[in-house]
């Protein structure tokens, strides 16, 4: 969902890698920006017209700044947050040198001004990066030990397993299974496991070979088999739908 009109989001797509490009060399300007500032520091006060190359400084700081979203206002509200805290900080990491030269007893703090005005700086350039990453590549914010992504795990595809008390309210078989041992599902799991249990609404399971999606407090036989994936995750339905998740 966005509140672009549909013209415009529609460009913003088409023009995906070359408004990246555009927001990659800014920030290399920037911080281009930023290295002249520091340089500067301790003499811009004595320029001629210093206030004139403050003001280019600024206005040329802004433009970069206004440059640095534009792949990613079309993503979502949660790359635009992150951008609407990176950017601040990019902009004070860059001009607070500048501004704070007109400020009185200044060479007294200047270490601890370019200091603090680096610390902002390289948040800012952390938070931009991780709302592209947001909004591009989410799943490399993924943690370790996700539920695996199945795609569509619907209950027609693996029907739900729901015994919650023993049983005694779902009956899957006649004969030689019906008085089968029952055991809770946790009891088949590593000790690591059962502490990522809360990323799980349900867990994949082979219960006499069939597979179920069973809830992570039922029960079930003790000769069931929780599968996994290749690196040895369990493979499941992640209690959450967020890419941070």
């Amino acid at each position: 969902m966005t509140i672009l009109p549909p013209s415009i989001f529609k460009w913003l797509r088409s023009k995906q890698f070359l408004l990246l490009v555009m927001s990659l060399l800014s920030v290399l300007l920037l911080l281009f920006v930023k290295i002249s500032v520091v340089q500067m520091f301790d003499s811009i006060s004595s320029i001629p017209d210093s206030s004139i190359i403050s003001k280019f400084i600024i206005t040329l700081t802004l433009v970069l700044i206004a440059i640095i979203p534009l792949p990613i206002i079309h993503k979502g509200i949660v790359p635009i947050a992150i951008a609407g805290i990176g950017l601040p900080l990019l902009y004070a990491g860059t001009v607070i040198p500048i501004t704070a030269t007109s400020s009185s007893g200044i060479s007294g703090n200047s270490e601890e001004i370019l200091f603090i005005a680096e610390g902002y700086f390289l948040l800012g350039v952390s938070m931009m990066t991780f709302s592209i990453i947001s909004a591009y590549k989410p799943s490399i914010l993924y943690v370790k030990n996700r539920p695996k992504d199945m795609g569509d795990m619907s209950q027609e595809e693996y029907p739900l397993w729901d015994k919650m008390d023993e049983g005694a309210n779902h009956i899957i078989s006649v004969g030689r299974f019906d008085d089968e041992v029952n055991i809770p599902l946790k009891d088949l799991m590593s000790e690591i496991e059962t502490y990522l249990l809360w990323r799980y609404s349900h867990v994949l399971v082979s219960i006499h070979e069939i597979r179920y999606l069973a809830n992570p407090n039922s029960y079930v036989p003790y000769t069931s088999i929780i599968l996994r994936d290749e690196n040895g995750r369990m493979i499941g339905k992640g209690r959450f739908s967020s890419y941070l998740v």
